[in-house]
């Protein structure tokens, strides 16, 4: 029986992982998976985690469910912190409690796939690459429209709003947080408030994906694109996850915040429930309890805050290093866009075959269509990458 079952998409990032584990170089540079590591190459758990881990140890009384959509104090912390108390509480969202930011966006692409009137998906290019996996498995609709060049190294932005132009009212635009595209280039204000101008020309719903608050500004700061969009629309769709902000990756803790018309928000309600129902059922609760203590506690709020602060500066820090060690030893500024770029990722300029020589003679993984995660960067690291990165442009 089993034979019968289709070779299945792999995810990018998964491709680049397994690559990685099987090259048996000493030298090798990892470059793909979205995580944030420190300068010694770890992970850290952060200490305002470690302290709220060990105070939920006294204070949880039980381990049974929550209920469908989670923890209800949960949702309205965290709501209250990414959008601010007043809004939040206006806004009214049906909110869900999920395992990550994917089961968020898995629960409104099965919505969608189950509406009478299916609406359109449509996603910024490049994006997050496990959006078309989501959307497909849900049998959603989606299109696709530009948002970058990566051989210009820049945002096209002119394009995105002509290709949104096809879209109809009611279909829906998934676009990302800051830092979240795998690009580094995010909007100007002036532009995303362009974007937003023609999406309610046009009756689109906006559909926003937070993950990695804190990396760009602050996590107040990056906050605001989603604060804009809950103020303006009268419907609008926020997903989240925290496992960048609060470094807590395996425990997956997220969130979903639909924000519908009043007579509308009991029936949302029930089809988010069900929905879940169907699939994760019930979402883990350590990581969501965690962030609740956290937010909760002024003191634990203030170190969270600072450890988040170190990482987004390494973070930038790197990206700084990587601009100075390429005019000073190589004397190129190829690379120059990075450091005006914010977040994790940046995307090489090189074709797929060039792409394909950096790992094959340089033992650099990249994720494909030449997604860096610069977070992983030693100081060792950056020379060498610099020094491939010139030899494979030279060379394909």
């Amino acid at each position: 029986m089993f034979e019968t079952v289709g070779d299945y998409p792999v995810d990018p990032i998964m491709i680049g992982t397994e690559l990685f584990a099987q090259d048996l170089r000493a030298d090798k540079l990892n470059l793909t998976v979205g995580i944030y590591q420190d300068e010694n190459g770890e992970t850290p758990v952060l200490n305002a985690v470690k302290q709220a881990e060990t105070r939920l140890i006294e204070v949880q009384k039980t381990k049974s469910y929550t209920a469908l959509t989670g923890d209800a104090d949960y949702c309205t912390g965290l709501g209250q912190a990414i959008f601010g108390a007043n809004t939040f509480d206006e806004c009214q969202f049906v909110a869900a409690q999920t395992a990550g930011g994917a089961v968020a966006l898995r629960v409104m692409a099965d919505l969608f796939a189950q509406m009478p009137t299916k609406p359109t998906v449509w996603l910024q290019t490049p994006t997050y690459g496990n959006y078309h996996a989501i959307l497909t498995a849900a049998g959603a609709i989606f299109q696709s429209v530009p948002y970058y060049d990566q051989i210009k190294r820049e945002i096209v932005f002119d394009e995105m709003l002509a290709g949104l132009k096809s879209a109809n009212p009611g279909d829906f635009f998934l676009m990302q947080g800051v830092c979240h595209n795998p690009t580094g280039a995010d909007m100007t204000r002036e532009q995303f408030e362009a974007l937003l101008d023609q999406l309610e020309a046009q009756g689109i719903i906006p559909w926003i994906d937070l993950a990695y608050l804190g990396f760009s500004q602050s996590f107040d700061a990056d906050c605001e694109m989603a604060r804009q969009i809950a103020k303006r629309f009268p419907e609008c769709v926020i997903c989240t996850t925290l496992s960048k902000s609060f470094g807590i990756y395996r425990d997956r803790a997220g969130a979903l915040f639909v924000k519908t018309r009043s007579a509308d928000r009991d029936r949302i309600h029930r089809a988010l429930s069900a929905i879940i129902r169907s699939g994760s059922s019930h979402a883990p609760d350590h990581g969501p309890s965690v962030v609740q203590l956290i937010l909760q506690d002024p003191m634990l709020k203030a170190l969270w805050l600072q450890e988040l602060d170190q990482m987004r500066r390494r973070v930038i820090e790197v990206r700084q290093e990587i601009v100075k060690i390429e005019q000073r030893d190589f004397q190129r500024n190829s690379l120059a866009y990075m450091g005006r770029q914010s977040g994790m990722f940046s995307l090489l300029p090189l074709t797929m075959a060039q792409e394909a020589a950096l790992t094959r003679n340089h033992g650099i993984h990249v994720v494909k269509g030449g997604r860096v995660n610069v977070a992983r960067l030693g100081d060792a690291d950056i020379p060498k990458l610099i020094s491939a990165f010139h030899i494979v442009g030279a060379e394909v």
